[in-house]
């Protein structure tokens, strides 16, 4: 990011603009405490790690995140990572900052400098391999439910990998058109996969079950200054693309059936929202939100636009780089510096919250 950071101030509002264009001002947040971590760390090696397993039934039992209001959401994830490490199943050390990773229901995918690492979530058995000099950097990495594969996007080529080897293998039938190194970003969904490569507006739109190009999506007209940084796509068929206008980064939710412009969710001042990731509960997602040079913080962002700050790791030159939710909540993964944390989320408190009778009782303010 570039950025030095602090926790992100609790009032700065928030703008969300509807389809017509109307402003919002939204409040802002919840917190619980934290503590110094407790740091247990183990190294990534280049061969499977037996002696790395674990018994997950050891650790606590969590319920789902799945089905949670916002509040409760926010709640779980501020529980989970309050630093206590209570909900943390393992730690790992990396050669590099890792930027690129994707989680399934089994196992997590990364990319370690020119190493691809596989994680067998269960056991925490570890595959390796090394991209070879003929692949192009790596782009992205995504879970397809559709292929139970790794989906793997570089400078100019799309390749899947199967979790019972870990192996590239070129899905010729996406093809691009040569453009030099230029950034490339997906999204995929059941049969749905989004690509876009030129940090404009351009989205094609393909089919993975017959891997071939549907639509190029046509939710910006053509000569708007903008440029599109991060694509995801959730189970409803909602675009989240997080864009830059001039200095401005802000996030725009897209129905991908229609085309249809749902909200620009943006913040006040000089203050960006950008890197969103779906939660796969209810259209929610999870984001960055950055001042630059001042401060980095995190937020949730409701299936309807509404904005709910988070206060998660108050030491800012550790900040959260990705973040990732497997299909079924079970799995939360996060990359901080040299570092990648595995952990099941908290929702142990929530019985008691679910008897509340009035829900909306929980305060954001």
């Amino acid at each position: 990011m570039g950025c030095r950071h602090s926790s992100s101030p609790p009032e700065s509002p928030v703008k969300r603009i509807t389809e017509n264009g109307g402003p919002i001002i939204l409040k802002s947040k919840i917190s619980i405490h934290r503590a110094q971590i407790f740091d247990q760390q183990s190294p990534l090696g280049n061969k499977s790690l037996s002696s790395s397993r674990l018994s997950i039934s050891t650790k606590k039992t969590c319920l789902s995140l799945s089905s949670l209001p916002i509040p409760f959401t926010a709640l779980c994830l501020e529980k989970t990572l309050d630093e206590h490490d209570h909900y943390l199943i393992k730690r790992f050390k990396l050669d590099t900052p890792c930027l690129i990773l994707d989680v399934s229901r089994t196992h997590i995918l990364l990319l370690d400098g020119r190493q691809l690492r596989l994680i067998h979530m269960e056991t925490m058995d570890i595959e390796t391999c090394v991209l070879p000099l003929t692949c192009a950097d790596v782009q992205e990495i995504a879970w397809s439910s559709k292929l139970n594969a790794f989906l793997l996007l570089t400078t100019d080529q799309l390749y899947k990998t199967s979790t019972k080897q870990l192996q590239l293998i070129p899905i010729h039938q996406i093809q691009f058109t040569t453009e030099g190194h230029r950034k490339s970003y997906m999204a995929v969904d059941g049969d749905d996969l989004i690509i876009n490569r030129s940090f404009g507006y351009d989205l094609r739109y393909y089919s993975l079950s017959k891997l071939s190009l549907v639509q190029s999506s046509r939710s910006y007209i053509h000569g708007e200054d903008l440029s599109v940084t991060t694509i995801r796509l959730n189970s409803n068929k909602i675009l989240a693309l997080a864009i830059s206008i001039g200095k401005k980064q802000m996030i725009d939710l897209v129905n991908l059936n229609t085309d249809q412009f749902l909200y620009r969710i943006q913040m006040d001042s000089n203050e960006n929202i950008l890197y969103p990731v779906n939660l796969h509960n209810n259209g929610q997602w999870f984001a960055k939100t950055c001042t630059p040079c001042v401060n980095i913080g995190h937020c949730l962002i409701s299936s309807d636009g509404q904005v709910t700050r988070l206060r998660l790791f108050h030491n800012q030159d550790n900040f959260i780089r990705s973040f990732s939710m497997s299909p079924d909540n079970r799995w939360l993964v996060i990359s901080r510096q040299h570092v990648l944390e595995v952990y099941q989320p908290c929702s142990s408190f929530l019985p008691l919250m679910k008897n509340l009778v009035d829900v909306s009782s929980i305060s954001l303010a």
